[in-house]
Order: C-alpha cells, then sequence, then structure tokens
C-alpha cells in the first residue's frame, strides 16, 4: 500500500525542495494554544529570509512535489510536535493531485499521527474542484480519522454552496470577513449569525486574520471555537515550539 514512486520531473525538484515547514498556532477559547496550522515556506535568497509560497503559480507537477516535501517534512516533526503538548494539526489538502505517492503519504500521515495521539485536520483548497473523485479521496482520509475543513469561507471561490458540496467539520473564515466585522455594525451582526448557524449544524469555526487587540475582541465575541494570526504568533520553524 505504501511503495512509494516518484511522480514528478526532476526539473521541477530544484524550484520546490527547499520548501519546508512552519507552523501557526491555533488557540481555543480559553485563550491555550490547541494545534498548528502547517504552512509551506522557501528560502528566498533576495530577502534573505523564509518566504510564503504563491501555490497558484506552481505547476501541477510543482504542487505535487511540494507537497510531498512538505507531507514527508510534517511526518519527521510529528513526534516532536506531540510531546511539544498541543495535539491537532491543520494541513493543506489539494484533492485534485491523483498521485498514488501523494495519496499514501496522507494515509500514512494519519497513521503516524494516530501512533502519536495527534489529531489531524485537512484544510480543503479553496480553489480545488470538488468533483465525485475528488469527494471519494476525502471520504477516505475521513474514514481513516481525518476531520475535514473549509478553508477561507466567505471568498469568491469559497462560498454557501462549496459547503452544500460536502460535509465539513471545521470552517476556516477568510480574514476578510473579520476585517468586514470590525468595520461595520452591520457587517458583526451579519457574521455573529453565520457563526451561530454554522455551529448549530455541529461545525467548529476558526477565525482567522486575528492581527490586533480588537480582532481578538470581535472574534471573542462573535464566538468563534478557535482564532488564529499575528496577534498571537507568527509562522514559524518547529524549533521555536519544540
Amino acid at each position: 500500500m505504501f511503495a512509494f514512486k516518484e511522480e514528478y520531473p526532476m526539473s521541477d525538484m530544484a524550484t520546490v525542495a527547499v520548501a519546508v515547514p512552519f507552523y501557526q498556532p491555533i488557540i481555543g477559547r480559553d485563550r491555550q494554544v490547541k494545534g498548528y496550522e502547517v504552512l509551506a515556506r522557501r528560502w528566498e535568497p533576495a530577502q534573505q529570509s523564509y518566504q510564503g509560497i504563491d501555490f497558484l503559480s506552481l505547476s501541477r507537477d510543482e504542487s505535487l512535489h511540494l507537497d510531498i516535501v512538505m507531507l514527508r517534512a510534517i511526518m519527521r516533526d510529528l513526534p516532536t510536535l506531540a510531546k511539544a503538548g498541543p495535539n491537532l494539526l491543520s494541513i493543506n489538502l489539494n484533492p485534485t493531485l491523483c498521485s498514488p505517492t501523494y495519496q499514501n503519504l496522507l494515509l500514512l500521515m494519519l497513521i503516524q499521527a494516530h501512533k502519536v495521539g495527534m489529531e489531524i485536520w485537512f484544510e480543503v483548497l479553496e480553489h480545488a474542484p470538488l468533483h465525485s473523485k475528488h469527494r471519494a479521496l476525502i471520504e477516505v482520509l475521513r474514514a481513516h480519522g481525518a476531520h475535514i475543513a473549509c478553508d477561507d469561507f466567505g471568498t469568491q471561490e469559497c462560498n454557501f454552496q462549496r459547503v452544500m458540496a460536502l460535509p465539513y467539520e471545521i470552517i476556516k473564515l477568510d480574514r476578510s470577513l473579520l476585517l468586514q466585522a470590525a468595520r461595520t455594525p452591520h457587517a458583526f451582526k451579519m457574521l455573529t449569525g453565520l457563526v451561530e448557524y454554522l455551529q448549530r449544524l455541529g461545525m467548529k469555526v476558526v477565525c482567522e486574520g486575528v492581527e490586533t487587540l480588537q480582532h481578538i475582541e470581535i472574534a471573542n465575541r462573535l464566538g468563534c471555537d478557535y482564532q488564529q494570526g499575528y496577534a498571537y504568533a507568527m509562522p514559524s520553524p518547529l524549533s521555536r515550539w519544540a
């Protein structure tokens, strides 16, 4: 089942091979760290620092290789993360990558996480289509213990039709919704109603883009289950959290 075959051309490997996982805390209602979201970062010589990666600019082969590199790196980090305490890890999922290597690594991630007592959220990328074969992969992962999250809910690509297409357990609100709620009472009222509605349907809600004390206060008043953003911590290498 876990016989891996590399499925990307050698010319693409140098482009993304230096990508490494950074971790950003996910904060619970009790203001404690509950886990981390994994974010891909790549060393940029011009800036002399690690920077985010524009996934939409990558070819399919580059994206596939990047995800394989990241999954293997995360699995190496799992035992250290488990010892650090919080037991939740949120990882991007691109269901359109129909690669046996990639899909086997996703399953292996769930097995390894279970062994060390960690819970895995797979965040379905907001721009990924959800055809029947993609939903089938998601349901296989769910059957093996994964929790499925809708990323960046509230953007043009990620709307109510997308939530209706798949039963999510976690909804991650796009930061633009928080910014609107901070500007007008009407937007705050609308977002409060949305959070309450999603929770009544049994979903956990994550407020992303929490960058200031005002944002923390608004996220608290919204009643979100989790918060995430620069107000708590920047994405950082494992060494900061271990």
